[in-house]
């Protein structure tokens, strides 16, 4: 969702999964990057900051340890595709939060 932390619907059994995922292993530890598109300014991580604590808060509160948990925020640092982008298409895979296993 554009300029918007909140999760989308098609979004939530993407969640689910990665919650059980991390139930089912529990020495897993991961690192949630948020991303953004559109801006060259890549000093705005604002956004991008929390769209991944979203995903943080996502799974602490369904009882994800914290300590299995980091985010971050990169704004439109590590783009997939050069900014400014040339389609939807291409903004929509630079407005993304990743998911980095740290730890199996």
């Amino acid at each position: 969702m554009f300029n918007s932390e909140k999760i989308i619907p098609e979004s939530y059994a993407i969640l689910e999964e990665l919650y059980m995922i991390m139930v089912v292993n529990p020495k897993l530890v991961i690192k949630i990057n948020g991303n953004i598109c559109c801006n060259p300014n890549t000093s705005v991580t604002k956004l991008s900051f929390r769209r991944a604590l979203k995903i943080f808060t996502f799974l602490k509160d369904r009882g994800i340890q914290v300590n299995r948990l980091a985010y971050h925020g990169f704004g439109s640092g590590n783009p997939i595709y050069p900014i400014p982008e040339k389609n939807e298409t291409e903004r929509i895979a630079n407005r993304r939060v990743e998911i980095l296993i740290v730890k199996k």
